[in-house]
């Protein structure tokens, strides 16, 4: 029987970006953000108007060392490895590709060798570069020919559920706490959990 896919997304999955990014702004901007307050939207996160400030705290961010040194979420090293055992695990991010690199050295410094492969889906990148395949999360999975996808983002888990593949809606955030989950999305609140689901599909439960 051949090994299936899971596919893994990596911020607030394997590394922990609204924490670090809550606690940046906090400090920079004198914000009092809670992780449960973070919105991929950070204009209105912030409740800012002007994108020049948007554009400029973004920027910061961006730059910042704790943009590029984010804790990884958990047990997800001692549970990946695991699972690394019967399955195969591949990484996907919609991170930009000017954070290729970094990104890169993080996995390799935290996870070393578990995943076979790291693909961006290019769908913050626009035509900033050229040729380059622009897809969603959901298109990205199928394309790489993945059987799971492990993200914390309603819209991805819900796209790829829709595709007919199996979602796990990672974590207990409040920007994915309170949906209904359709067929073929399950949500698992921490790496323990996604250790157990996984025992089960082997288990056939």
């Amino acid at each position: 029987m051949s090994r299936k896919t899971i596919a893994i997304d990596i911020d607030d999955v394997l590394a922990m970006h609204a924490q670090a990014f809550v606690a940046f702004s906090n400090s920079h901007w004198g914000t009092n953000l809670t992780v449960d307050d973070y919105d991929e939207d950070w204009a209105k996160m912030w409740q800012i108007e002007h994108e020049v400030e948007h554009t400029r705290r973004a920027s910061l961010w961006h730059d910042a060392d704790e943009n590029h040194h984010k804790p990884v979420n958990g047990d997800a090293v001692t549970i990946l490895r695991k699972l690394s055992e019967h399955f195969d695990l591949i990484v996907a991010t919609s991170r930009k590709l000017s954070m290729k690199d970094d990104t890169l050295a993080w996995i390799k410094q935290h996870f070393g060798d578990i995943f076979k492969d790291v693909h961006f889906s290019g769908i913050w990148d626009g035509d900033h570069h050229a040729g380059m395949a622009v897809m969603t999360k959901a298109e990205l999975v199928k394309q790489i020919g993945a059987d799971y996808l492990i993200d914390d983002q309603p819209k991805h888990a819900f796209a790829v559920a829709e595709a007919g593949l199996q979602a796990i809606l990672f974590g207990d955030y409040g920007w994915n706490r309170s949906y209904q989950l359709p067929n073929n999305v399950v949500r698992c609140k921490d790496w323990q959990a996604v250790l157990e689901y996984f025992e089960g599909v082997e288990a056939g439960v």
